[in-house]
């Protein structure tokens, strides 16, 4: 084609274009000779851009005033709140929705734009190409972020992620600008992305818990704020025992039992036989003469307060450490929760340092709507916590010691229930534990953990319930639970 014919087909076109009112968006070749955006394609990308506007433009606001984002609470796969805290939800200190906003309003005027020259509708479609192109790596990245690391999805991202992937598509599909334009769209806009990830990379790790502090139980309703300290003002309440279910006294250690290996031992050992009697001989002879002071009754049970005025004695839940400890504190979490996951190694590690001082009570809560009513929708990672709590607890009542090397057994090797059945076969008694799976006893217990769970406001787990506070979220490193428990639990004491 000569350029004459080249310059008549262009003047043509556009002369269509002003006569009929057709953008050559619509229809009109382009005189480059590459693929025409027909009209049901510019109005795609519109409404596409269009819509990722308005859903990035709600999060912005979200991030921006620290509200909740509607229908994406904490407790499943879909939780918003995660995404928008993570380390990877702003760049230079700006919540990566604003760009994402720019990117589509650039890509929006720009389809709106009517150029009066061929040159100049060239270089709308290379920045529209770049545009499309950038927000389709970004969201290739976001979403790799969100199933890989992050391991929560944000439905209102991915809707924003999609429409950036769709207008790529579209673009790539119908080239309306020469071949090295797009080329040098596509490598500009690689280049963008690459230097936002760099500049993330740059972020710090944000705190990812909250603490929660109150003069009075917080209501059953849920968590209310993000502020990392808050203070509930309600009239003060009596305080009460929260009393655990009743464990079979078939699996109880009775004292006859214990009077049975006492006698035991002294037929081994006559000498010990004859030292005790000594002992209680004199102890009695002291007691009759009132020389001494009377031998002392036993202790009361040990409690520990949660909620500000909610007491659970130690030695009725499950515990890891003594129940007597000095500092004991109650850890609502649920086995296959990540973020209990990654809390647990840092637990483990303050109670290393800790040593006996530290006891923590660890009623699991199932994020499984089969036995937690709060979870709207049970995720696939979740479908076997109802039965793997069941079973911690089952053999926590079946012999107490065992407890503590299963409980982190679970979290270390984050097995299937028939994993942990035949581990825990193995632990305990085979007959008792499948006698105790089959009583009331393991629901019981879970129904009694997702009731504190509730009086806490339900939400997000892992919870770790001190007496006047609650913190909520993944607590990742050791050295800050361990300042957490010093500051809840050495006023308390």
């Amino acid at each position: 084609m000569s350029t004459s014919n080249l310059h008549h087909l262009t003047d043509s076109n556009w002369s269509l274009s002003r006569r009929g009112g057709m953008d050559a968006d619509h229809g009109t070749a382009i005189a480059t000779g590459n693929p025409t955006v027909n009209r049901a394609a510019w109005w795609a990308m519109l409404v596409c851009s269009t819509l990722a506007l308005a859903t990035s433009g709600y999060l912005a606001w979200a991030s921006l005033t620290s509200s909740p984002v509607a229908g994406c609470g904490g407790g499943s796969v879909f939780d918003c709140g995660h995404v928008l805290h993570s380390r990877w939800s702003t760049v230079l200190s700006v919540p990566v929705s604003l760009p994402a906003m720019a990117t589509h309003l650039t890509i929006i005027s720009l389809l709106l734009f009517r150029p009066t020259s061929w040159r100049g509708n060239e270089w709308r479609w290379t920045g529209i190409s770049f545009a499309a192109l950038a927000a389709a790596a970004a969201a290739i990245w976001f979403i790799g972020l969100q199933v890989f690391w992050l391991q929560h999805l944000c439905p209102y991202c991915l809707v924003a992620h999609s429409c950036g992937i769709a207008l790529a598509v579209m673009v790539l599909l119908t080239r309306p600008v020469t071949a090295p334009r797009l080329k040098g769209a596509a490598i500009a806009a690689l280049v963008s992305v690459v230097g936002l990830v760099g500049l993330q990379s740059l972020n710090a790790a944000p705190q990812t818990f909250e603490t929660i502090r109150y003069d009075s139980p917080p209501t059953q309703a849920g968590e209310s704020g993000t502020e990392e300290s808050m203070m509930f003002e309600a009239p003060e309440a009596a305080t009460e025992l929260f009393e655990a279910p009743a464990v079979p006294a078939d699996f109880q250690t009775s004292q006859l039992w214990l009077e049975t290996e006492t006698l035991i031992a002294a037929i081994a050992n006559p000498a010990s036989l004859l030292l005790g009697q000594v002992t209680v001989g004199a102890q009695q002879t002291t007691a009759d003469s009132g020389s001494a002071d009377p031998a002392p009754q036993a202790a009361a049970p040990q409690t520990v307060r949660v909620l500000n005025n909610i007491k659970l004695q130690t030695d009725s839940w499950p515990i890891v450490g003594k129940p007597d400890a000095e500092m004991v504190f109650v850890e609502l979490f649920d086995y296959t929760c990540p973020h209990c996951q990654r809390t647990h190694a840092a637990m483990e590690s303050a109670r290393q340092r800790m040593g006996d001082r530290l006891a923590v009570i660890m009623l699991p809560v199932p994020l499984d709507r089969k036995c937690n009513p709060t979870v709207t929708a049970t995720h696939a990672s979740h479908a076997e916590a109802c039965s793997i709590a069941k079973l911690a607890v089952a053999v926590w009542a079946v012999q107490r010691d065992e407890f503590p090397s299963f409980h982190n057994w679970l979290f270390e090797t984050k097995p299937s229930y028939s994993q942990a059945l035949s581990k825990a076969m193995a632990t305990v008694d085979g007959q008792k534990l499948q006698s105790m799976l089959n009583s009331n006893t393991p629901s019981d217990y879970i129904s009694k953990h997702v009731a504190l769970y509730k009086k806490a406001g339900a939400g997000t787990i892992p919870k770790l319930m001190f007496p006047s506070s609650t913190t909520v979220g993944a607590v990742e490193s050791s050295d800050t639970l361990v300042r957490l428990i010093q500051q809840n639990l050495a006023a308390a004491n």
